[in-house]
């Protein structure tokens, strides 16, 4: 569970310092495009934005978890003086996430009036442009793209394949120039920006075309974009519209849609439904029966559930709650992606499993019991020494080897995701963002929590499970100092930090074994950090080292207390 709230969770990104040739090197989650998304918070903050200038900070990570979304191409079509568009795309996304029932999401925006016949592109007769008066949904300018348009014209036939082979790849289309001119006469053209917002789907863009013709527009640019949590986000700029007003544009879409497209309302096929499909499939009858669960007090809090102490036919359990105000496709992927996990694990140092609930809204996961999140107060590298400490320490090891032998990599080891069970001995818990490697193929995405991320993950760089190893890294600081890692920093400034080679500072008084230890797993480079085999022959080793020097020692001063009173 999370214990920095909601600040610190999935996804978020510093800015990675990227050439603007690599830009195009980062896959997926916007990654890479670092220069335009500080221009637009600068922009915003320069314009007095209020919900900018209010919390900078608290901000600042929302616009990195909203370009993590989406890819890549993204930045490159945002027109950066018009910054308030990623507040519009923003705010549509999260209605579409947090509202299923209002799914799809429509919004239409007039742009500008073009006057006179010549074509669009006519260098030497440009038509005139009116700035835009009136708009339905939230304010901003207009989305156009930065590309060159020689790379999206084509002919009519171009454009028909593209709409029709929308399985392979979704991908921007602009009509032809002269496919388009024959529309254009004299008189005004009211020019709209249409926002869809749905699940994403295969053929979506080719419905979405369908359907915008249907009503008499013609698309003069479709920029369109998949998020990765299973939502599309498609910016149409057309024509044909009479009027400036869009609320009977906006009226006619959806009715259009309702008799012509009903596909479009009730999309069944998007990645994220699919995926939740498949999990439920293979966690299989591990539900338990709620009406014998008892919840008791809260142990701990995260940026989307609870995690109580109950009782579940009698016997002392764990419950997490998936809070219903964070019920959404992407969220029961992470849960149920987590009782997969769980489901597949048994190990001394791993909380145990005993069931799941999936068939309601309010997702829960039933786990042993446990005292509570482990309380990091008694340093193990320092005086007062202390085996308790230590043996922590090791039982985070073995169970971290644990998973990595059965190719499990958890991407958010901390002490917040640690606890005690009953008896004393910690448990990893929180499997909401692990993942298989070998099932779900390269890992690329940020993943985790500032503080305690490896740098690779910071710089969205194929990683693997020696990322936990830097992670445990921090962990064991934690222990040695019963601190908060860089807590004089906020999350980002960490983030910064680290990827530009800064560590935290260990103790003097560490022992030089541990502390030589804990600077091989924070290592820039992966290859230099242990695996956790060697971690815990290590910590074992050093234990009981300590332990005998610790027996000697009390030897040796019983033998001169005998001496004194001879």
């Amino acid at each position: 569970m999370e214990d920095d709230g909601i600040e610190e969770r999935v996804g978020e990104s510093s800015w990675p310092s990227a050439a603007a040739a690599d830009r195009g090197a980062s896959s997926g989650g916007g990654g890479g495009y670092t220069d335009i998304r500080k221009e637009i918070f600068d922009r915003l903050m320069a314009k007095g934005i209020e919900e900018v200038v209010s919390d900078p900070s608290v901000f600042l990570q929302q616009l990195h978890r909203h370009f993590e979304r989406l890819p890549a191409s993204y930045s490159i079509d945002l027109d950066v003086d018009k910054p308030e568009d990623v507040l519009l795309h923003r705010r549509i996304l999260d209605e579409c996430a947090n509202n299923p029932d209002k799914r799809p999401i429509f919004h239409a925006r007039f742009l500008k009036r073009i006057e006179g016949q010549a074509p669009l592109d006519s260098e030497d007769n440009k038509p005139q442009e009116s700035p835009s008066t009136s708009e339905n949904g939230n304010s901003g300018g207009s989305l156009t793209s930065t590309l060159r348009e020689a790379e999206f014209r084509g002919s009519d036939e171009l454009c028909e394949r593209m709409l029709e082979d929308l399985s392979l790849e979704r991908r921007k289309v602009v009509d032809d120039s002269e496919a388009s001119s024959a529309r254009r006469d004299t008189g005004i053209r009211h020019i709209h920006e249409v926002i869809f917002s749905t699940n994403d789907k295969t053929k979506l863009l080719a419905e979405l075309s369908a359907l915008l013709s249907a009503v008499g527009l013609n698309i003069r640019e479709a920029h369109v974009f998949s998020t990765t949590d299973g939502f599309c986000l498609d910016v149409f700029v057309v024509d044909g519209w009479p009027t400036e007003e869009t609320d009977d544009l906006l009226q006619k879409l959806k009715e259009t849609a309702a008799c012509r497209h009903a596909s479009l309302l009730n999309p069944t096929n998007s990645a994220a439904t699919e995926r939740i499909r498949e999990l439920q499939e293979k966690i299989g009858d591990s539900n338990v029966d709620r009406n014998f669960l008892e919840i008791k007090e809260k142990i701990a809090s995260g940026s989307s559930g609870d995690l109580f102490r109950g009782t579940y036919h009698g016997m002392d359990v764990a419950i997490k709650f998936l809070r219903a105000e964070h019920v959404n496709d992407s969220s029961k992927v992470e849960f149920l992606q987590e009782i997969t996990i769980l489901k597949s694990v048994n190990h001394e140092n791993v909380v145990r499993f005993y069931g799941a609930c999936t068939k309601q809204k309010k997702y829960v996961i039933v786990t042993a019991d446990i005292h509570g999140i482990i309380y990091i107060g008694s340093p193990i590298g320092c005086v007062p020494f202390r085996v308790y400490a230590w043996r922590i320490a090791i039982g985070i090891s073995k169970g971290m080897d644990y998973l990595h032998q059965n190719n499990i990599v958890h991407r958010d080891l901390k002490a917040a995701n640690l606890l005690l069970g009953s008896d004393h001995v910690v448990k990893i818990a929180d499997f909401g963002v692990s993942r298989n490697p070998s099932q779900d193929g390269d890992m690329t995405a940020e993943t985790g929590t500032y503080r305690w991320m490896a740098p690779e993950v910071i710089n969205h760089k194929p990683y693997d499970h020696r990322a936990d190893i830097f992670s445990f890294a921090i962990v064991l600081w934690e222990l040695v100092t019963s601190k908060i890692p860089y807590e004089d920093l906020t999350p980002l400034q960490a983030a910064l930090g680290v990827r530009q080679g800064m560590r935290l500072e260990i103790p003097p008084c560490v022992h030089p074994q541990l502390s030589k230890m804990i600077q091989q797993c924070w290592d820039e480079n992966p290859n230099v950090r242990p695996s956790f085999a060697e971690i815990t022959a290590e910590l074992e080793d050093m234990l009981q080292h300590l332990q005998a020097s610790k027996g000697t020692h009390r030897h040796s001063k019983a033998k001169v207390h005998k001496k004194v009173q001879r």
